[in-house]
């Protein structure tokens, strides 16, 4: 692997091979105090690293000082690890990430930026930290998507706009882009883009939402495209009863034959700003994983939980899981099992205490001494 020692101006490559339980490398020897050590840098090393307080604290007020894109690539990774490894505070990591991202020159840098904003806000801070974050985020992400100069970066800025966008005003500008009465300069838009954008604006109740499903769907040309949309609005509605009916719906397994279908629909049945109205949805969902197993594609009782916990982090959520979990019978099949836990860790590390990594893999074992 390749430690990086780095300065306020410069950096130290070190490469060290890990051919011992324990390595200790003579050439850092003798020189001064780096402002952090970076365990996977060149982006070569894969594993769990605990970094140092001081490397932490480096990256958590300083990410977007390191020059080299690499290094700031690799160190934005391991300090994302680090939050879910509950070492550092997710608004924490977020504020540093909103405080970074307008720096950021790396076009896969910035993707990759944005998406951990856009998880980061959703998925890990509290509601009033969201709130709170809510008006500076969307005025970084309009002022990126203004200054970008290419339509591939201007997408992705308008992409993570459109998904955290919650304030009224920023809400009116995207219902304006939907109808066609502004552009967003540079960034030509296709009919998948308008698709998601009505989608978007429909599960954040704006007032016109009924109007913007109905006419969305007349627009569609594509017939897949109009089939898939016209199955998904159900879960899109305002209204709870019809929501409901939605889900009861898919009890059917004909009702689930279009597989991407109902994972889109599940997404926005769940979706965080709907996560209160949902959570009765859990516990049958985690009840029909047999079937599930038995009638679709070997990938469809993850994809399931995947979508049905997207937008929970609330401790009844996890209540329900745990409760799911520690009533399942002897033979129940232990690959459910595992899903239910794994799925939970993917979504929200700190979904419970003993959640540790998106990447660590639990058994009922695990869990039992875990405590």
């Amino acid at each position: 692997m390749e430690v990086v020692l780095g300065y306020d101006d410069t950096s130290r490559r070190i490469p060290i091979a890990l051919n011992a339980p324990r390595v200790e490398s003579t050439t850092a020897r003798g020189l001064a105090a780096p402002r952090f050590v970076l365990p996977t840098g060149g982006g070569i090393a894969y594993g769990g690293f605990d970094i140092d307080r001081t490397t932490r604290e480096y990256f958590l007020h300083h990410l977007g000082d390191i020059p080299d894109a690499l290094t700031r690539g690799s160190a934005m990774v391991t300090l994302w690890e680090d939050m879910l490894d509950h070492r550092a505070r997710p608004i924490d990591v977020v504020e540093q990430l909103i405080a970074s991202v307008r720096r950021e020159s790396d076009e896969l840098n910035l993707q990759r930026m944005l998406s951990y904003i856009q998880q980061g806000f959703w998925r890990f801070v509290s509601t009033a930290e969201r709130d709170a974050l809510t008006p500076r985020l969307e005025r970084t992400l309009r002022e990126g998507l203004d200054a970008a100069a290419t339509p591939t970066v201007k997408s992705s800025w308008f992409s993570a706009l459109r998904d955290t966008a919650r304030t009224p005003a920023t809400l009116s500008w995207l219902e304006k882009v939907w109808r066609k009465s502004e552009t967003v300069p540079g960034l030509p838009l296709a009919e998948p883009d308008y698709i998601q954008l009505a989608e978007e604006l429909a599960v954040r109740g704006v007032t016109a939402w009924r109007e913007i499903l109905a006419e969305q769907l007349t627009r569609i040309e594509n017939p897949d495209r109009k089939a898939r949309f016209a199955f998904v609005q159900p879960a899109l509605s305002s209204d709870e009863a019809t929501r409901d009916a939605f889900f009861a719906s898919l009890r059917d397994v004909a009702n689930r034959r279009r597989e991407p279908w109902v994972l889109e629909a599940l997404t926005y049945l769940h979706h965080p700003l709907r996560a209160q109205s949902s959570l009765h949805h859990i516990p049958p969902s985690l009840a029909m994983l047999e079937e599930i197993q038995r009638t679709g594609d070997i990938f469809f009782p993850k994809r399931w939980m995947d979508a049905t916990l997207s937008g929970h982090s609330s401790s009844s959520a996890a209540r329900m899981v745990r409760t799911f979990l520690a009533e399942l019978p002897p033979d129940y099949p232990d690959r459910l099992r595992r899903i239910g836990v794994t799925t939970a860790i993917g979504h929200r590390s700190g979904f419970d205490p003993w959640l540790t990594s998106a990447n660590s893999c639990c058994s009922s074992a695990c869990l039992r001494s875990s405590g």
